[in-house]
């Protein structure tokens, strides 16, 4: 390869992952608060200059004070980004790309938090009969998480989603994953939370 060859390849794998990273941003942490109507028109756009306007539409139509430099809501998701990142993360992938951490980033957090330990998989029995010996899952738990959110901490969010309080639930293999147990739920929640965050 000659240099020029080597300079051309290095620019365009350049240019390739920037792109790619824009097209990923739609369901990076950032992103979490995507309307239905805005993740269709990002599903639309087909050029790099494109998803960059549409990303600086995003955080613009979200900024309380667009008369100011800065941009609360970013900085508040920023926030919860790292908060999550460094709280949640399994094994390397990042905190708020787990299910405990979308939740935190587009909820904010629980004003209390429940939980339970068990056998993984909730099996009672440790031993299988006639085997000697234990399972090799049989110290492997599974934790029962429940993000509790009511009025002393969280009334805006309440008024938003329409409820007196809300819980989240998440069966959690430590180490290993997290998801949301009543995803549904929290999919309606973040869909009203993504309209209100639009100001």
């Amino acid at each position: 390869m000659t240099g020029f060859e080597v300079l051309l390849f290095v620019a365009l794998s350049e240019s390739a992952v920037k792109d790619r990273s824009l097209q990923d941003w739609s369901t990076s942490p950032e992103a979490y608060f995507l309307t239905s109507d805005e993740q269709k028109e990002w599903k639309t756009l087909q050029s790099e200059g494109a998803r960059e306007r549409f990303r600086e539409s995003y955080w613009r139509r979200r900024d309380p004070t667009p008369m100011t430099e800065r941009n609360e809501f970013r900085e508040i998701v920023l926030a919860r980004i790292r908060t999550a990142d460094g709280r949640f993360a399994i094994g390397k992938n990042p905190g708020s790309l787990t299910a405990r951490g979308r939740v935190l980033v587009v909820l904010g957090a629980p004003s209390a938090e429940r939980q339970t330990i068990g056998p993984l998989n909730r099996s009672p029995e440790m031993i299988t009969p006639g085997k000697m010996g234990l399972p090799s899952t049989a110290f492997e738990t599974t934790e029962w998480h429940t993000w509790v959110y009511d009025r002393s901490t969280a009334d805006e969010l309440l008024k938003i989603i329409e409820r007196p309080s809300a819980e989240i639930s998440f069966i959690v293999e430590p180490g290993r994953s997290d998801r949301i147990e009543n995803r549904d739920i929290f999919e309606r929640w973040r869909e009203k939370v993504a309209q209100r965050s639009i100001v």
